[in-house]
């Protein structure tokens, strides 16, 4: 009889999560991973270490204040502090851009973003992308934080899943945002060097995400050398917490097995 393959040695996650949500909405992915015998954490935005129904009641007086450098100083000195300087970094949307920062500045062994945020520079005229990230990039209402209501989370975050199950997540996890953060990105703040990043990196587009079109996920892939991009078909902006994402984190894990040199 044939060998069973050989499982994975045991790797370092840090899942990093975009706007709208918080770091719960990873708790099934940090799960699953540390089933399969890796180390795996979500690590929060700074200020969102209340509840998604108390966030959206009261969101964080300091909200605006929270830039997207900000954000990517944050996690540079959370992975320090613990030591995961070197894990395999996961982000979704915003998070996939502070992922791509990351690995510019040489920490993380590898990256995998979905659906990733994409770097100063990288624009994207399709009316879909206009349409649903008008709310969060309104500079008029920058002191404000950005809100999504269980209509426009569904209509344009969670657009493949019937409206019950899109109310479930949003309830589940919809926060407030901070929308200095998506703002920022767009100027000197989120810039992301090509030659800097050197390591690898895992670009997943959605086939029917609204948020970050498919076609612009490949645009940022196709910036950086060492970039492999997939597309996933019918998949919307909610593709990780939405029913068969345990596909897509087993692919995930298969992929930096492959990847990451360990010694």
């Amino acid at each position: 009889m044939p060998e069973e393959p050989a499982a994975p040695a045991p790797m370092s996650f840090v899942l990093i999560h975009g706007m709208y949500v918080t770091a719960s909405a990873w708790d099934p992915w940090v799960e699953r991973l540390t089933a399969l015998g890796h180390d795996a954490r979500a690590i929060e935005w700074p200020g969102y270490d209340l509840s998604p129904a108390e966030l959206r009641g009261h969101p964080p007086e300091d909200l605006p204040s929270l830039t997207f450098g900000k954000l990517v100083e944050h996690y540079e000195e959370q992975l320090r502090f613990v030591g995961l300087e070197d894990a395999v970094l996961i982000g979704h949307s915003m998070g996939g851009l502070v992922v791509q920062a990351l690995l510019a500045r040489g920490i993380g062994a590898a990256g995998i973003v979905i659906s990733p945020a994409p770097p100063s520079g990288v624009v994207s005229l399709d009316p879909r992308f206009l349409r649903a990230n008008l709310t969060h990039l309104n500079v008029l209402a920058r002191s404000r934080p950005a809100h999504l209501s269980p209509q426009r989370f569904h209509t344009y975050f969670a657009n493949r899943m019937t409206r019950e199950q899109s109310d479930a997540l949003w309830a589940a996890h919809c926060v407030p945002t901070a929308r200095s953060v998506p703002l920022g990105s767009l100027g000197e703040e989120g810039v992301v060097d090509p030659a800097a990043l050197t390591r690898p990196l895992l670009v997943y587009g959605g086939a029917d995400d609204r948020i970050i079109p498919a076609a612009l996920a490949r645009r940022i892939a196709n910036r950086f050398p060492t970039a492999e991009y997939r597309e996933l078909p019918d998949a919307d902006h909610a593709v990780c917490f939405a029913p068969g994402w345990e596909s897509l984190a087993d692919a995930c894990v298969a992929w930096a097995a492959e990847r990451v040199v360990r010694d």
